[in-house]
C-alpha cells in the first residue's frame, strides 16, 4: 500500500512540475514595456503658468506646466561647483513671479559669485520658457549642503 500512495505521490508531483516547465513566463520585454507604459500612465499634478509667446498677437493665451519651467531651471542651472536640490516657484495667481533654488555647492568654491551666477542663470531659464522678464533679484539661492568636490 504504501509504495501504491508513493507511486499517487510521483506522479502527481511530475504532473505539476511539467506543468510549471510548460506555463509561459512573461519577458523581461513584456515587463518593461509594461512598467514603462505605468509611469507613462501616472499622472502628475501640475500648475499651469502664464506665458507669452514671443510671436503672438495680443488676445492669445499660451499656459506652460509649473513642472516644465522647474525642469527648464535645472537644466539651465547645471554648471560646474553644484548641483540643484530643489526648484520652487512663486507664483502669484497664474503667474512666476520669482524662484527659490536650493543648491548642493562643492567645497571650495566662492558661494557669493556661484549664487549671483545660479540667479542669473535661472531667471534666464524662466524667461525662456515662460517670456517673462524675471530678474536675478527675482531669484533665492540657498546653499542647503556642501560636498566634497568630484562628489
Amino acid at each position: 500500500m504504501a509504495v501504491n500512495q508513493s507511486q499517487q505521490l510521483d506522479e502527481v508531483l511530475d504532473r505539476a512540475a511539467r506543468e510549471l516547465r510548460d506555463e509561459e513566463q512573461p519577458s523581461w520585454l513584456e515587463l518593461s514595456s509594461r512598467i514603462l507604459t505605468s509611469v507613462r500612465d501616472t499622472t502628475r499634478r501640475s500648475w499651469p503658468l502664464d506665458a507669452q509667446f514671443p510671436t503672438a498677437e495680443n488676445g492669445d493665451t499660451l499656459r506652460v506646466s509649473d513642472i516644465v519651467v522647474r525642469l527648464e531651471v535645472v537644466r539651465g542651472v547645471d554648471i560646474p561647483g553644484c548641483s540643484v536640490t530643489s526648484v520652487d516657484l512663486r507664483i502669484d495667481g497664474h503667474a512666476c513671479t520669482g524662484v527659490s533654488i536650493g543648491l548642493t555647492a562643492e567645497y571650495g568654491v566662492d558661494i557669493q559669485e556661484l549664487a549671483r551666477t545660479v540667479a542669473r542663470l535661472a531667471a534666464d531659464s524662466v524667461n525662456t520658457a515662460l517670456g517673462t522678464t524675471l530678474t536675478a533679484g527675482d531669484v533665492d539661492v540657498n546653499v542647503l549642503d556642501v560636498s566634497l568636490p568630484g562628489e
